[in-house]
């Protein structure tokens, strides 16, 4: 794949240039000629270049008498304004501002800092990047020693495109003598790979109407022309500029089989990094040599730097935020210890989390015990301490502490792993032989280096592993299982945990799925067909999608570049990226300058007061259930209610969502095959909701992805389904411990034609038969609905919910996620025409489900007319134990603390990078609670449905 393409062309579909002098406000004080010369300036020009603005000042001096004295000193103080700014780099990229209030704050900053106020980064993505280059740029040009080589430099960042064969020969005959570190650097940041065996795009020069573009065309495909210089010539040519829905670009960037990119060999290491998951965490560096550090050892320098980047980084304690983040792609925090000989106290452990409970652990803890006491030494970076003989002082600490070093138990929310400072203080004072220690150490400042400072701070305390596990459940053993712990699949396998096997009949417990290593040292696996997100080195913010395929990850494109700068609330109050707050009643996050709310309708605001007309649905829309069915493939109780969620009138059908197939919207020649799917933004066009398959296609070619059919038979995909002429039931391997006949209504208020079908769609039976209801919304667990005959809980006390819009509760670990649809825009761009399976509710819920290592929990999930995504996990079980609710509910708390962290598990995969906030709902059982259906709930949300139906 051709990635700088599609770079031009996302970049032309954004950008709005702003040459117009309308904004110059001096205009308003001129009259006749001035007035007209003056309204053809062009602020944005003007603030770029300081020669441009001294000309225009003598230009008008000609045509503007010196008595239009308002005129001159609004034109005086605007240049003089301008002036302030000249230094800053960033200036010439005014004109890809879109706002006038971005335009008006760049030709008057004089730092980046100063755009805050005026321009939103999510909103300028091209602006940013084009200001995040020039800064790029000076970095590297200041290193120039000559004029020459400065200005050659300069004018490589100056451009949005990649630099041409002339600019680059000037920037190497005026540095490499005298600067070759600018030409080092200005590599790192702009790649040029010339384009062998050009003439293969000769098929897509034909896409054009114009005989002089095809023209141009085949005379740029000259062998080792570069891209940037075959665009150059068709667009001078006559092709104009690249423009996304021009066929000829698109044949460029999607150009025939066997075309020029796979000529172009790109080792695996450039491609993929020694370890890409692990890049994710470099920016949660707290310096900037660590940052640096540790871009370099996990893109190609892993040999050389890795002792230095664990000694400098790894190993200071206020990098903890960096070492918990690269100990999660290696040694993610998962549920249940046992089995350990030695660690003995942290058996019987099964809702608890550690990294790293195995055999090989137990006998590292055991071998570290040995050698304190044989050596008489505990070894440190940078430092030996003497010790007293350890079988007389603390034996019983000093085990927990070996313990605790190698097993590694985490908090249960940061998922922290840090020994508390007090346990280090009074193991240190009590058992170092301080007086054949130097004094320029002491257990205060030994401990500042390996525990936190903060008393706040997540930590892990030895005193729950001084003793045996007193475990509140009488039995264990068989209750809870984790099949995949200890990596049993190959190295470039995922494993999950098999949930669909019959009871009393034998079943292996995991399944393992071809996969793609995250790099040549990374022990983190994504399964075969899904996209992932790699950091770019030295880009900030900048990263890169790619493809698990049978030859590793491939087919590589970029993304548009995204600082992660803070949110401006109002004028004057500024959250932090990352940052989680309330606004009244709904959760919002900000991230990447856009901040993200759900939308919960409040019964009392902080502007209006109590809300008389409160319905509990979003925008007060009434409870009464007239479903429609939108252009995202979700369906709403009602138009309100989809109207709410951001779709108009042309994109709402009335009515449930029908069968895509009824009308067969296929070419003669191919069969209909129903594809359902909830696209998760408004941009994604056409959310397709079926599958043409050609019946002349050998489908046993095609690739494995199972479905099953209406009489309960599996078949490998879906051509062989259609060639059987068999009717689709869901997509998925056959389910067997459920029921499939007989129509169910989801949580998700959709209408299944089995309880099989729900439970493949990754729903929950909310009540059987149709849907007929919508559920009020409230944050606790009880009957929402008044006409609803409801399945009694597993467990009255248990932790759960009612999820929003249904209308029974559930047991179970419950998330309320707020994504970012702004991020899956991006991602929309960068994939085009290729298959965005990956960018819907499905393939998150089930990139999110391989996260779930208790083979006795299954995750469910929709997304709410509230506009977050309601997530659950619950036990597999008919009739759970508490041991198998609690674990379930500890899986949903782990979720949620990934999605949370960012970590590299959520970032790297862009099935889940759109996640940016999980908040747990899952509440105990009240017997305060509203039961609406044998109280005055019931009436009350009665007299609400109609009176909001008369209204509406």
């Amino acid at each position: 794949m051709i990635e700088y393409v599609r770079v031009v062309l996302l970049l032309v579909f954004e950008a709005v240039v702003f040459s117009s002098g309308q904004d110059l406000m001096c205009c308003s004080h001129a009259t006749g000629s001035c007035r007209t010369f003056c309204e053809e300036i062009s602020l944005v020009e003007i603030a770029a270049d300081v020669g441009v603005r001294n000309q225009t000042l003598l230009d008008v001096h000609k045509v503007c008498s010196t008595q239009l004295v308002q005129f001159w000193e609004c034109l005086n103080a605007t240049f003089d304004e301008m002036s302030h700014g000249d230094s800053w780099s960033g200036r010439v990229c005014c004109s890809h501002t879109h706002s006038e209030s971005c335009r008006r704050a760049c030709i008057t900053a004089t730092r980046a800092a100063d755009l805050y106020q005026g321009c939103r980064k999510s909103d300028e993505i091209s602006f940013f990047m084009c200001v995040d280059q020039q800064s790029d740029g000076e970095s590297c040009c200041r290193q120039a020693s000559t004029p020459d080589c400065g200005d050659a430099c300069l004018d490589i960042f100056r451009s949005r495109l990649t630099p041409t064969r002339q600019q680059r020969a000037l920037l190497s005959e005026t540095c490499e003598l005298t600067s070759p570190e600018v030409l080092n650097c200005v590599g790192d940041f702009v790649r040029v790979t010339p384009i062998p065996n050009s003439s293969k795009y000769t098929a897509c020069c034909e896409e054009s109407n114009k005989s002089k573009c095809r023209e141009a065309c085949r005379s740029a495909l000259v062998p080792n022309n570069t891209l940037q210089e075959m665009l150059d010539i068709m667009q001078v040519g006559g092709c104009g500029p690249p423009v996304l829905h021009d066929p000829l670009f698109q044949c460029f960037m999607h150009p025939v089989a066997d075309g020029p990119q796979t000529s172009v060999k790109v080792s695996r290491i450039d491609r993929v990094g020694m370890d890409s998951a692990k890049l994710h965490c470099c920016q949660k560096a707290s310096t900037n040599t660590c940052r640096k550090l540790c871009s370099k050892t996990f893109t190609k320098d892993w040999s050389m730097l890795w002792e230095e980047f664990h000694y400098k980084c790894q190993s200071d304690v206020a990098q903890e935020e960096l070492r918990n983040c690269i100990d999660e792609v290696d040694e993610p925090c998962e549920l249940g210890c046992d089995g350990l000989s030695f660690c003995t106290n942290f058996n019987n452990r099964p809702t608890e989390l550690f990294r790293s409970c195995t055999p090989q652990a137990d006998e590292a803890a055991r071998n570290d015990v040995d050698l304190w006491q044989s050596q008489r030494e505990l070894t440190l970076p940078g430092l030996t301490l003497p010790l007293k003989n350890i079988s007389n002082c603390s034996p019983n600490m000093w085990k927990a502490v070996a313990c605790t070093l190698q097993i590694k138990p985490c908090s249960r929310h940061s998922h922290a792993n840090q020994i508390c400072r007090n346990i280090c203080l009074e193991i240190l004072s009590q058992c170092v032989e301080w007086t054949e220690s130097s004094l320029t150490h002491s257990p205060e400042s030994i401990c500042a280096t390996l525990s936190p400072d903060d008393p706040n701070s997540a930590c892990v305390s030895l005193v729950n592993f001084l003793t045996p596990s007193e475990n509140m459940y009488s039995r264990i053993e068989g209750q809870v299982s984790s099949p995949c712990k200890g990596d049993p699949c190959d190295v470039n396998e995922t494993c999950t945990p098999n949930k669909n096997c019959t009871p009393g009949e034998p079943c292996f417990p995991y399944k393992c799925t071809p996969g793609c290593r995250m790099g040549e040292v990374s022990e983190y696996v994504v399964p075969e067909g899904a996209y992932v997100r790699i950091p770019i080195p030295n880009n900030r913010g900048c990263l890169k999608i790619c493809k698990c395929t049978k030859n590793g990850i491939d087919q590589c494109q970029p993304l548009l570049c995204v600082t992660l700068s803070g949110c401006w609330i109002g004028s004057s109050n500024q959250r932090q990226h990352g940052e989680t707050f309330d606004m009244d009643c709904n959760k919002c996050s900000c991230f990447a300058g856009e901040v993200i709310c759900s939308k919960k309708q409040c019964r009392r605001t902080a502007l209006e007061g109590v809300n008389t007309a409160y319905t509990t649905l979003p925008c007060n829309c009434p409870t009464h259930y007239v479903p429609v069915c939108g252009r995202n493939g979700m369906v709403y109780p009602s138009a309100c209610l989809a109207k709410c969620a951001g779709l108009s009138d042309s994109e709402i059908d009335y009515g449930p969502c029908q069968d895509p197939c009824r009308n067969n919207p296929c070419s003669v020649g191919k069969k209909c095959v129903p594809d359902s799917k909830i696209c998760l933004s408004l941009m994604h066009k056409p959310c397709t909701q079926y599958q043409c398959i050609n019946g002349t296609t050998q489908c046993s070619y095609l690739s494995h992805d199972p479905v099953c059919d209406t009489e309960n038979t599996e078949h490998a995909n879906s051509c062989l389904l259609a060639h059987s002429n068999k009717k689709l039931a869901y997509r998925g391997s056959c389910i067997t411990n459920c029921k499939y006949q007989g129509e169910v209504c989801g949580f998700n208020g959709k209408t299944y034609i089995s309880e099989c079908a729900a439970q493949a769609d990754y729903a929950i039976v909310d009540y059987i038969g149709a849907c007929v209801t919508v559920g009020l919304i409230a944050d606790h667990k009880a009957v929402q609905c008044g006409n609803i005959e409801c399945t009694p809980l597993a467990r009255e006390n248990c932790l759960g919910m009612t999820p929003p819009g249904a209308c029974c509760p559930i047991c179970g670990g419950m998330l309320r996620i707020i994504y970012s649809k702004k991020q899956i825009d991006r991602a929309l761009y960068a994939l085009q025409a290729k298959s965005t399976h990956a960018l819907t509710l499905r393939a998150l819920l089930k990139a999110l489900e391989r996260h779930v290592q208790v083979a006795q929990c299954a995750l469910s999930g929709y997304l709410t007319v509230e506009l977050d995504i309601f997530v659950v996990v619950k036990s597999t079980e008919a009739h759970p134990s508490d041991l198998q609710l609690e674990a379930c509910v500890r899986e949903a708390e782990k979720l949620a603390s990934l999605i949370n962290r960012r970590s590299p598990r959520v970032a790297s995969e862009l099935s889940l990078s759109s996640l940016i906030y999980a908040n747990v709902v899952h509440v105990p059982y009240s017997s305060a609670a509203p039961k609406l259906k044998n109280s005055c709930w019931w009436l009350l949300a009665l007299l609400l449905s109609i009176s909001s139906a008369v209204r509406y």
